[in-house]
């Protein structure tokens, strides 16, 4: 009896496993063997559990970018928002290809005449007869005015021409600037004034026979930004002036002593005066040239309006020069041969009036000749 209760058999041991093992199956698959207690878990199932939850961590860390992939692959299947296409770029059509055609075909419509016709197929392909002798008349100069674009592919230029006269039996008279209006096509390119945006043949054709239309207004300029012209010989910038001009027209000595150091500046070629002589110059100041002998501090900018008497073989001339001078070491120096002259602020061009006009309509027209009212 000692040693069945200090020893246990096989048997007994394999029976309490199996009892341990029931009772742990019992825990898990019955969650409720009491009403009213919730779930009862052991030590085992918590540890269980533990795991499970650390299993799906893992899986869920490794799944999302697969899962994330697969989105973005099925997303690209289905429908997907419109993305805004960036805007193909329009190049501006170029009217210098229809002004240039329409240049060549004043000057030969200008000198075509009966039996000549056929001078104007290159421009115009329409059904024409002249009865005008030919040569009766002749652009000794011509130059496109406006250039512009009624539609794709298609242009109204107009064209100022010298026009002579050549009557039969008589002497060439110069009848002055005649103005034509030529509706132009242009197939091509935008670059050539055709109506494509992409390379293509390139052509011209006139719509119809020139039309003479008025010439345009003239404007009366605006104000300048320089007072009244003097002449003193005391301020020291006409010397400066005087000599650079000299130099420049007339190849009589050097512009760098006359410059400021760094700017680059060459003399007319070929010379065109044999000399020059300063009539006057005007001051960007209000109050005009003062004469005063000081030159201001150094970088100090002055434009002057320079008024020029240029002489050559031919006569003299009367020349226009703007200019900016800048203060250097107690001298004025020529800074640059302004592009125009500078305008006064406010200083735009003024349309003439109705009676220096010649080409105005008049005021009111006869009742007559008047158009109905529109209802």
């Amino acid at each position: 009896m000692k040693r069945g209760h200090g020893r246990r058999s096989r048997a007994e041991r394999r029976r309490d496993a199996d009892l341990r093992a029931a009772e742990l199956t019992d825990q898990v698959e019955d969650p409720e063997e009491d009403g009213a207690a919730g779930w009862k878990t052991s030590t085992a199932t918590m540890a269980g559990a533990a795991r499970l939850a650390r299993i799906g961590v893992w899986a869920a860390l490794l799944a999302g970018p697969l899962l994330g992939t697969a989105a973005l692959l099925g997303g690209s299947s289905g429908a997907s928002p419109a993305r805004p296409t960036p805007a193909a770029s329009v190049t501006a059509a170029s009217g210098i290809g229809p002004a240039g055609f329409a240049q060549l075909y004043v000057q030969a419509y200008l000198a075509a005449g009966t039996g000549t016709e056929n001078s104007l197929a290159p421009y115009y392909s329409g059904a024409l007869a002249l009865t005008n002798p030919p040569g009766s008349r002749s652009a000794s100069t011509t130059v496109v005015m406006a250039s512009t674009q009624v539609s794709p592919g298609y242009w109204s230029v107009t064209v100022a021409a010298d026009v002579v006269a050549r009557p039969k039996g008589g002497p060439a008279t110069d009848t002055g600037l005649h103005y034509f209006q030529v509706g132009i096509q242009a197939t091509g390119p935008t670059s050539a004034g055709g109506p494509q945006q992409a390379t293509g043949a390139v052509g011209y054709t006139a719509t119809a026979l020139p039309a003479e239309v008025a010439a345009p207004s003239t404007l009366r300029p605006g104000s300048l930004a320089y007072g009244a012209f003097t002449l003193n010989s005391s301020d020291p910038a006409q010397s400066t002036v005087s000599g650079f001009l000299a130099a420049y027209l007339t190849g009589t000595g050097q512009l760098g002593p006359y410059t400021t150091p760094g700017v680059a500046m060459s003399p007319v070629s070929p010379v065109p005066y044999s000399s020059i002589t300063v009539a006057g110059i005007s001051d960007d100041d209000p109050r005009g040239s003062s004469g005063s002998t000081a030159v201001p501090a150094d970088d100090t900018l002055r434009r002057v309006l320079t008024q020029v008497n240029a002489t050559s073989g031919a006569g003299t001339f009367p020349l226009t020069y703007a200019l900016t001078l800048r203060a250097r070491a107690g001298r004025w120096e020529v800074y640059a041969v302004d592009p125009a002259p500078h305008l006064a602020v406010g200083g735009a061009a003024t349309a003439p009036s109705p009676a220096a006009d010649i080409t105005q309509t008049p005021a009111a027209a006869p009742a007559a000749t008047a158009s109905p009212a529109t209802p």
